[in-house]
Protein backbone atom coordinates (compact mmCIF):
# COMPACT_ATOMS: atom_id res chain seq x y z
CA UNK A 1 0.00 0.00 0.00
CA UNK A 2 1.13 3.50 -0.44
CA UNK A 3 -0.86 5.74 2.02
CA UNK A 4 -1.13 9.30 1.27
CA UNK A 5 -2.25 10.82 4.75
CA UNK A 6 -3.77 9.35 7.70
CA UNK A 7 -6.89 10.89 9.37
CA UNK A 8 -9.40 11.13 11.57
CA UNK A 9 -12.92 11.36 11.66
CA UNK A 10 -14.67 14.72 13.27
CA UNK A 11 -17.49 13.42 15.30
CA UNK A 12 -20.83 15.17 13.76
CA UNK A 13 -22.28 14.77 17.12
CA UNK A 14 -19.55 16.46 19.16
CA UNK A 15 -19.82 19.37 16.83
CA UNK A 16 -23.37 19.52 16.11
CA UNK A 17 -23.66 22.74 14.23
CA UNK A 18 -20.63 24.92 16.23
CA UNK A 19 -17.76 26.13 14.32
CA UNK A 20 -16.04 26.40 17.65
CA UNK A 21 -16.22 22.87 18.57
CA UNK A 22 -15.16 22.50 14.86
CA UNK A 23 -12.22 24.31 15.43
CA UNK A 24 -11.21 23.20 18.58
CA UNK A 25 -11.00 19.33 16.88
CA UNK A 26 -9.46 20.20 14.18
CA UNK A 27 -7.15 21.74 16.04
CA UNK A 28 -6.25 18.49 18.23
CA UNK A 29 -6.43 16.43 15.11
CA UNK A 30 -3.76 18.88 13.85
CA UNK A 31 -1.58 18.59 17.04
CA UNK A 32 -1.69 14.79 17.23
CA UNK A 33 -0.19 14.85 13.86
CA UNK A 34 -3.40 13.55 11.90
CA UNK A 35 -2.78 14.84 7.86
CA UNK A 36 -6.39 14.78 6.69
CA UNK A 37 -9.89 15.05 8.85
CA UNK A 38 -13.17 13.84 7.78
CA UNK A 39 -16.05 16.15 8.11
CA UNK A 40 -19.48 14.86 9.03
CA UNK A 41 -22.10 16.72 6.89
CA UNK A 42 -24.40 16.47 9.69
CA UNK A 43 -22.72 18.30 11.65
CA UNK A 44 -22.28 21.45 9.69
CA UNK A 45 -25.15 22.86 8.85
CA UNK A 46 -24.57 23.30 4.91
CA UNK A 47 -26.84 20.96 3.45
CA UNK A 48 -31.01 22.07 4.25
CA UNK A 49 -34.01 20.06 2.41
CA UNK A 50 -31.34 18.35 -0.71
CA UNK A 51 -29.97 21.94 -1.07
CA UNK A 52 -26.46 23.59 -0.50
CA UNK A 53 -26.29 26.56 1.26
CA UNK A 54 -23.06 28.46 -0.20
CA UNK A 55 -22.93 30.95 2.22
CA UNK A 56 -22.61 28.18 5.01
CA UNK A 57 -20.22 26.59 3.22
CA UNK A 58 -17.84 29.52 2.73
CA UNK A 59 -18.05 29.41 6.03
CA UNK A 60 -16.55 26.26 6.98
CA UNK A 61 -13.90 26.70 4.06
CA UNK A 62 -13.17 29.35 5.67
CA UNK A 63 -12.85 27.84 9.47
CA UNK A 64 -10.82 24.79 8.01
CA UNK A 65 -8.95 26.31 5.76
CA UNK A 66 -5.92 27.94 8.38
CA UNK A 67 -4.86 23.91 9.24
CA UNK A 68 -2.33 22.09 7.79
CA UNK A 69 -5.00 19.06 6.95
CA UNK A 70 -6.74 17.92 3.79
CA UNK A 71 -10.51 16.62 3.67
CA UNK A 72 -12.69 14.55 3.23
CA UNK A 73 -16.49 14.22 3.88
CA UNK A 74 -19.16 11.57 4.88
CA UNK A 75 -22.74 12.19 3.90
CA UNK A 76 -25.41 11.73 6.19
CA UNK A 77 -25.75 7.84 7.57
CA UNK A 78 -29.49 7.93 6.15
CA UNK A 79 -28.73 8.73 2.81
CA UNK A 80 -30.10 6.06 0.67
CA UNK A 81 -30.04 5.86 -3.11
CA UNK A 82 -31.58 2.77 -3.22
CA UNK A 83 -34.79 2.22 -0.81
CA UNK A 84 -34.80 6.01 0.34
CA UNK A 85 -38.48 6.72 0.79
CA UNK A 86 -37.67 10.24 -1.82
CA UNK A 87 -35.51 8.67 -4.01
CA UNK A 88 -34.94 12.31 -5.96
CA UNK A 89 -34.75 13.74 -2.58
CA UNK A 90 -31.87 11.80 -1.48
CA UNK A 91 -30.17 11.74 -4.81
CA UNK A 92 -29.95 15.53 -4.70
CA UNK A 93 -28.55 15.50 -0.77
CA UNK A 94 -25.83 13.52 -1.94
CA UNK A 95 -25.44 16.04 -4.74
CA UNK A 96 -25.02 18.70 -2.93
CA UNK A 97 -22.63 16.67 -1.08
CA UNK A 98 -20.48 16.52 -3.84
CA UNK A 99 -20.43 20.36 -4.14
CA UNK A 100 -19.46 20.47 -0.64
CA UNK A 101 -16.32 18.54 -1.33
CA UNK A 102 -15.23 20.59 -4.07
CA UNK A 103 -16.36 23.91 -2.16
CA UNK A 104 -13.67 23.10 0.34
CA UNK A 105 -11.39 21.02 -1.64
CA UNK A 106 -12.27 17.37 -0.55
CA UNK A 107 -11.51 14.92 -2.84
CA UNK A 108 -12.92 11.71 -1.10
CA UNK A 109 -17.23 11.45 -0.41
CA UNK A 110 -17.99 8.89 1.69
CA UNK A 111 -21.82 7.33 1.23
CA UNK A 112 -23.37 4.47 3.04
CA UNK A 113 -24.28 2.11 0.23
CA UNK A 114 -28.19 1.90 -0.09
CA UNK A 115 -28.37 -1.80 0.10
CA UNK A 116 -29.79 -2.31 3.21
CA UNK A 117 -33.59 -2.91 2.89
CA UNK A 118 -35.03 -3.11 6.64
CA UNK A 119 -35.71 0.38 7.52
CA UNK A 120 -39.38 0.42 6.46
CA UNK A 121 -39.68 -3.06 8.12
CA UNK A 122 -37.92 -1.87 11.54
CA UNK A 123 -40.37 1.19 12.00
CA UNK A 124 -43.67 -0.28 10.95
CA UNK A 125 -43.63 1.46 7.95
CA UNK A 126 -43.43 -1.59 5.10
CA UNK A 127 -43.18 -4.99 5.40
CA UNK A 128 -40.09 -6.61 3.87
CA UNK A 129 -39.39 -6.61 0.23
CA UNK A 130 -39.71 -8.99 -2.46
CA UNK A 131 -36.69 -9.94 -4.75
CA UNK A 132 -38.07 -8.00 -7.69
CA UNK A 133 -38.33 -4.98 -5.30
CA UNK A 134 -34.79 -5.41 -3.71
CA UNK A 135 -33.38 -5.15 -7.63
CA UNK A 136 -34.75 -2.59 -8.28
CA UNK A 137 -33.94 -0.83 -5.20
CA UNK A 138 -30.20 -1.91 -6.15
CA UNK A 139 -30.82 -0.85 -10.23
CA UNK A 140 -32.38 2.64 -8.31
CA UNK A 141 -28.75 2.70 -6.81
CA UNK A 142 -26.83 2.24 -9.57
CA UNK A 143 -28.39 4.80 -12.38
CA UNK A 144 -28.48 7.14 -9.61
CA UNK A 145 -24.55 7.08 -9.42
CA UNK A 146 -24.66 7.06 -13.19
CA UNK A 147 -26.25 10.16 -12.75
CA UNK A 148 -23.79 11.61 -10.37
CA UNK A 149 -20.68 10.14 -11.50
CA UNK A 150 -19.85 12.69 -14.46
CA UNK A 151 -20.59 15.91 -11.79
CA UNK A 152 -18.63 14.10 -9.28
CA UNK A 153 -15.63 14.17 -12.02
CA UNK A 154 -16.16 17.32 -13.17
CA UNK A 155 -15.63 18.89 -9.55
CA UNK A 156 -13.04 16.14 -9.16
CA UNK A 157 -14.53 14.60 -6.34
CA UNK A 158 -14.57 10.35 -5.87
CA UNK A 159 -17.72 8.47 -4.17
CA UNK A 160 -17.11 5.80 -2.07
CA UNK A 161 -19.68 3.38 -0.80
CA UNK A 162 -19.08 2.47 2.25
CA UNK A 163 -19.86 -1.42 3.40
CA UNK A 164 -22.07 -2.20 6.83
CA UNK A 165 -22.21 -4.22 9.28
CA UNK A 166 -25.01 -6.02 11.49
CA UNK A 167 -27.37 -4.82 13.85
CA UNK A 168 -29.19 -7.09 16.68
CA UNK A 169 -32.12 -5.07 15.55
CA UNK A 170 -32.14 -6.76 12.23
CA UNK A 171 -32.54 -9.94 13.53
CA UNK A 172 -35.20 -9.06 15.47
CA UNK A 173 -37.44 -7.35 12.35
CA UNK A 174 -36.43 -10.71 10.70
CA UNK A 175 -37.86 -13.39 13.06
CA UNK A 176 -40.78 -10.60 13.37
CA UNK A 177 -41.26 -11.40 9.71
CA UNK A 178 -40.66 -15.00 9.67
CA UNK A 179 -36.87 -14.59 7.95
CA UNK A 180 -34.26 -16.71 9.64
CA UNK A 181 -30.96 -14.87 10.56
CA UNK A 182 -29.61 -16.76 7.54
CA UNK A 183 -31.18 -14.18 5.49
CA UNK A 184 -29.93 -11.25 6.85
CA UNK A 185 -27.09 -10.48 3.90
CA UNK A 186 -29.96 -10.62 1.42
CA UNK A 187 -32.07 -7.56 2.38
CA UNK A 188 -28.43 -6.06 4.08
CA UNK A 189 -26.58 -6.89 1.06
CA UNK A 190 -24.12 -4.03 2.08
CA UNK A 191 -22.43 -6.59 4.35
CA UNK A 192 -20.82 -8.16 1.43
CA UNK A 193 -18.30 -6.75 -0.19
CA UNK A 194 -19.36 -8.41 -3.32
CA UNK A 195 -22.58 -6.59 -3.18
CA UNK A 196 -20.56 -3.40 -3.54
CA UNK A 197 -18.09 -4.57 -6.31
CA UNK A 198 -21.37 -5.66 -8.34
CA UNK A 199 -22.73 -1.96 -7.79
CA UNK A 200 -19.49 -0.38 -8.53
CA UNK A 201 -18.81 -2.82 -11.38
CA UNK A 202 -22.53 -1.92 -12.85
CA UNK A 203 -21.81 1.99 -12.40
CA UNK A 204 -18.35 1.53 -14.18
CA UNK A 205 -17.08 4.72 -13.59
CA UNK A 206 -13.65 6.15 -12.36
CA UNK A 207 -15.37 8.48 -10.08
CA UNK A 208 -17.40 5.68 -7.83
CA UNK A 209 -15.99 2.85 -6.12
CA UNK A 210 -15.78 1.23 -2.29
CA UNK A 211 -14.99 2.99 0.82
CA UNK A 212 -13.68 -0.35 2.59
CA UNK A 213 -14.57 -0.21 6.56
CA UNK A 214 -12.31 -2.74 7.83
CA UNK A 215 -14.01 -2.31 11.57
CA UNK A 216 -17.70 -2.80 9.90
CA UNK A 217 -16.41 -6.45 7.26
CA UNK A 218 -14.68 -7.47 10.52
CA UNK A 219 -18.53 -7.63 12.19
CA UNK A 220 -20.50 -8.59 9.34
CA UNK A 221 -17.91 -11.91 8.03
CA UNK A 222 -18.05 -13.29 11.44
CA UNK A 223 -22.15 -12.85 11.60
CA UNK A 224 -22.05 -14.52 7.73
CA UNK A 225 -19.23 -16.89 8.68
CA UNK A 226 -17.60 -15.72 5.89
CA UNK A 227 -13.73 -15.53 5.09
CA UNK A 228 -12.68 -11.71 6.29
CA UNK A 229 -9.44 -11.92 4.35
CA UNK A 230 -10.95 -13.11 1.28
CA UNK A 231 -14.00 -10.88 1.14
CA UNK A 232 -11.10 -7.76 1.15
CA UNK A 233 -9.51 -9.48 -1.31
CA UNK A 234 -13.29 -8.99 -3.60
CA UNK A 235 -13.30 -5.43 -2.58
CA UNK A 236 -9.30 -4.58 -2.88
CA UNK A 237 -9.79 -3.12 -7.18
CA UNK A 238 -12.48 -0.69 -6.25
CA UNK A 239 -10.96 0.39 -2.74
CA UNK A 240 -10.78 4.24 -3.33
CA UNK A 241 -10.81 5.15 0.77
CA UNK A 242 -10.15 3.25 3.76
CA UNK A 243 -11.96 3.57 7.02
CA UNK A 244 -10.33 1.82 9.97
CA UNK A 245 -11.06 1.09 13.85
CA UNK A 246 -11.30 -1.84 16.60
CA UNK A 247 -13.28 -4.01 17.76
CA UNK A 248 -13.48 -7.46 18.90
CA UNK A 249 -16.28 -9.16 15.94
CA UNK A 250 -18.98 -9.58 18.21
CA UNK A 251 -22.33 -8.57 17.53
CA UNK A 252 -24.24 -6.26 20.03
CA UNK A 253 -26.95 -7.01 22.43
CA UNK A 254 -29.13 -4.29 22.25
CA UNK A 255 -27.57 -2.12 24.00
CA UNK A 256 -26.56 1.59 22.82
CA UNK A 257 -24.54 2.74 26.04
CA UNK A 258 -20.85 2.43 24.93
CA UNK A 259 -19.87 1.99 28.78
CA UNK A 260 -21.82 -1.24 28.37
CA UNK A 261 -20.49 -2.11 25.42
CA UNK A 262 -16.88 -2.04 26.10
CA UNK A 263 -16.48 -4.00 28.91
CA UNK A 264 -18.02 -7.24 26.69
CA UNK A 265 -16.16 -6.25 23.30
CA UNK A 266 -19.21 -5.86 21.61
CA UNK A 267 -20.30 -4.40 18.07
CA UNK A 268 -19.21 -1.68 16.61
CA UNK A 269 -16.95 -0.22 19.40
CA UNK A 270 -14.59 2.46 17.18
CA UNK A 271 -11.73 1.93 19.24
CA UNK A 272 -8.22 2.79 18.77
CA UNK A 273 -6.64 0.54 16.53
CA UNK A 274 -4.65 -2.10 18.76
CA UNK A 275 -7.21 -2.36 21.43
CA UNK A 276 -9.62 -4.82 19.65
CA UNK A 277 -8.95 -8.31 17.91
CA UNK A 278 -8.74 -7.21 14.26
CA UNK A 279 -5.57 -8.49 11.76
CA UNK A 280 -4.97 -5.01 10.13
CA UNK A 281 -1.41 -6.18 9.52
CA UNK A 282 -2.72 -9.02 7.29
CA UNK A 283 -5.64 -6.85 6.25
CA UNK A 284 -3.46 -4.48 4.72
CA UNK A 285 -1.63 -7.06 2.88
CA UNK A 286 -4.55 -7.95 0.88
CA UNK A 287 -4.85 -4.24 -0.49
CA UNK A 288 -1.17 -4.25 -1.57
CA UNK A 289 -2.00 -1.80 -4.58
CA UNK A 290 -4.25 0.83 -2.98
CA UNK A 291 -3.07 4.34 -3.00
CA UNK A 292 -5.07 6.51 -0.73
CA UNK A 293 -5.94 7.95 2.48
CA UNK A 294 -6.41 5.87 5.74
CA UNK A 295 -9.15 7.80 8.11
CA UNK A 296 -9.66 6.48 11.58
CA UNK A 297 -12.95 6.28 12.89
CA UNK A 298 -12.65 6.80 16.81
CA UNK A 299 -15.31 7.09 19.22
CA UNK A 300 -15.55 10.31 21.25
CA UNK A 301 -14.67 8.41 24.42
CA UNK A 302 -11.73 7.67 22.87
CA UNK A 303 -10.49 10.85 21.83
CA UNK A 304 -7.70 11.11 24.61
CA UNK A 305 -5.86 8.24 22.78
CA UNK A 306 -5.86 9.43 19.38
CA UNK A 307 -2.13 9.72 19.72
CA UNK A 308 -2.04 5.99 20.56
CA UNK A 309 -4.26 4.97 17.81
CA UNK A 310 -2.52 6.50 15.33
CA UNK A 311 1.09 5.55 16.38
CA UNK A 312 -0.15 1.97 16.39
CA UNK A 313 -1.00 2.44 12.89
CA UNK A 314 1.86 3.69 11.48
CA UNK A 315 4.03 0.91 12.98
CA UNK A 316 1.76 -1.69 11.51
CA UNK A 317 2.03 0.28 8.12
CA UNK A 318 6.14 0.58 8.81
CA UNK A 319 6.36 -3.03 10.31
CA UNK A 320 5.13 -4.51 7.45
CA UNK A 321 7.13 -2.31 4.42
CA UNK A 322 3.84 0.01 3.53
CA UNK A 323 4.88 3.36 2.02
CA UNK A 324 4.11 5.97 4.72
CA UNK A 325 3.28 10.03 3.92
CA UNK A 326 6.22 11.80 3.95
Amino acid sequence: MRVHGLGIDIPDQRVDGRRQVLVDELTHAQNVGFSLAELSIPSLNVIINGELIPQRAETIKQAVAPFDLRYSVHAPGRTNLAFGRDPELEYRVLEACVRFCHAIGARALVYHSGLQALDAARTGMAGLPSDEELARGAEREVAALRRLAPIAADLDVIIGMENGDPHLWEYAVLKREGQGSDALAKFHARMRTSALVGQAEAVDHPNVGITLDLAHLHLATQALGEDYLEAISTAAPWVRHLHINDNFGKLDAGVDYEGYRLPYGEADLHLPPGWGRIPFAEAFARLGDYEGDIVLEIKERYRDHLGEGLENTMRILRDNGHQLPV
